[in-house]
């Protein structure tokens, strides 16, 4: 056990590069949106709660009863979203760590640690990260609850205490961050060969299963169904149906990460092998090789343009309302959607902007050999353009038909369809101009990496 301990500090202390940044900054903003959502969602249970046992005025002189409660729902809509969305970016995170440490693992490998013994060190590498990162996020979101306390929902605002998780809160999302980071290494071993002979030919193993569009599909359906069904069940609580609908909404959006990786890996063996370009042909067959972290590059803007589809419906059920309250609940819906927005495109833009420079770090030394070899760097950047251009379109596809599903239920009931269309036009198209920002900032890395003597 002491020489597990002593090849674990040895790593730990070892490369302190953006390489190993990059997991802290994910697990900082995937735990940071987790403790901000489920704040927010606790402020409105709070004031609910309040409401029902007569404090009357804490829903404020324009916001009674019903429009608190519908409020706290779409509270729980949006939480359902998100922490999908935040926990697959902790998740990836713990990957990426793990991923980094390849050669590290294998040197441990050669000098007589065992598959266990290797297991046990990556494991604590990507345990510390992630705790690290975690506090850090912690720390963002309570700095950022006075920004949350300025926002209107036509009801008292929130004071800085409400925004708060309860104590045992933080320890609890620590404890999680800390298990999944965990769970999401062990397993991500499973993939990864850590022997020396695997690192050196990189050999990874690829499963990917029809079961994955199967589950994909099905989940649709259910969602389909279930919103058609529901009404009709004699003696079926408001609150059961409520909580039925809102778990399938999460599976739908968990499940865009699902099927995401499987379509790429389809695609871009079918793209191969009708490539016309050298380009294109390098891009597909990198994403054929790697589908997963072909996929995690855009996952984000995928929910990204689920999120834009359901401020469609937000949009259309907010204009032209009659009175002073239609108007006023308008009102609260607009800025919580905009808000549920603005965080989709933090994650958004954090997983986009780590995995595309994990990815290029991680093809340094097939860089360098594919330059040493006669390409040129504008060819490598074409090839790299290909390879998150796959990915880029099944996410636009995927994303579009997840959000006509989540909102065909309630598509009787919108006002003007060209405001909600124009809105998500400008949604997705800041959403693809988010990727093709990640994408050149990250650029200047192909020629410093292509150029760099191994």
């Amino acid at each position: 056990m002491s020489a597990q301990l002593h090849a674990a500090r040895l790593m730990l202390r070892r490369g302190r590069g953006i390489g190993d940044l990059l997991p802290i900054l994910a697990f900082a903003a995937s735990t940071g949106v987790l403790a901000m959502v489920l704040g927010g969602l606790g402020a409105f249970m709070t004031r609910a709660a309040a409401v029902g046992d007569g404090g009357g005025s804490a829903a404020g002189a324009s916001g009674g009863d019903d429009m608190l409660a519908f409020l706290m729902i779409c509270a729980l809509i949006a939480t359902a979203l998100l922490v999908p969305s935040a926990m697959s970016l902790g998740a990836s995170a713990a990957r990426l760590s793990l991923s980094r440490r390849e050669r590290q693992l294998a040197a441990v490998r050669l000098v007589g640690g065992t598959r266990g013994q290797v297991g046990l060190v990556a494991v604590l590498d990507v345990l510390v990260q992630a705790l690290i990162g975690s506090v850090i996020g912690l720390g963002l979101h309570v700095a950022v609850i006075p920004l949350l306390m300025r926002l209107d929902f036509a009801i008292a605002p929130f004071r800085f205490g409400e925004l708060l998780l309860p104590w045992w809160g933080y320890p609890a999302l620590l404890a999680g961050a800390a298990l999944m980071a965990v769970a999401s290494g062990a397993f991500g071993l499973i993939g990864v060969s850590i022997s020396p002979l695997g690192v050196a030919r990189q050999s990874r193993t690829v499963r990917m299963s029809i079961l994955r569009m199967v589950v994909w599909v099905v989940l649709l359906v259910a969602f389909i169904v279930a919103s058609k069904l529901l009404s009709y069940i004699p003696g079926l609580d408001a609150a059961v149906g409520i909580a039925i609908m809102l778990t399938l909404m999460a599976l739908v959006v968990w499940s865009v990460n699902l099927v995401g990786p499987f379509l790429v890996w389809v695609v871009a063996r079918m793209t191969a092998a009708i490539a016309p370009t050298p380009a294109l042909l390098v891009g597909a067959r990198r994403l054929a090789a790697d589908p997963r972290a072909g996929w995690r590059a855009v996952s984000g803007i995928a929910f990204g343009l689920i999120i834009a589809g359901m401020l469609t419906l937000i949009s259309s059920l907010s204009i032209d309302s009659g009175d002073e309250a239609g108007r006023a609940m308008g009102h609260a819906l607009a800025t919580g959607g905009y808000l549920t927005l603005a965080i989709t495109s933090v994650l958004a833009a954090v997983s986009t902007g780590v995995t595309q420079t994990a990815r290029l770090l991680e093809q340094g030394e097939v860089l360098r050999a594919q330059h040493v070899a006669g390409a040129t760097v504008a060819q490598l950047h074409r090839a790299r353009f290909a390879e998150i251009g796959i990915p880029l379109s099944l996410a636009g596809i995927v994303a579009a038909i997840s959000a006509l599903v989540l909102i065909l239920p309630v598509m009787s009931g919108v006002g003007d369809p060209l405001i909600g269309l124009a809105l998500y036009i400008t949604a997705a198209a800041a959403a693809l101009g988010l990727v093709a920002a990640s994408v050149a900032v990250s650029g200047p890395l192909v020629g410093r990496l292509a150029r760099t003597q191994g």
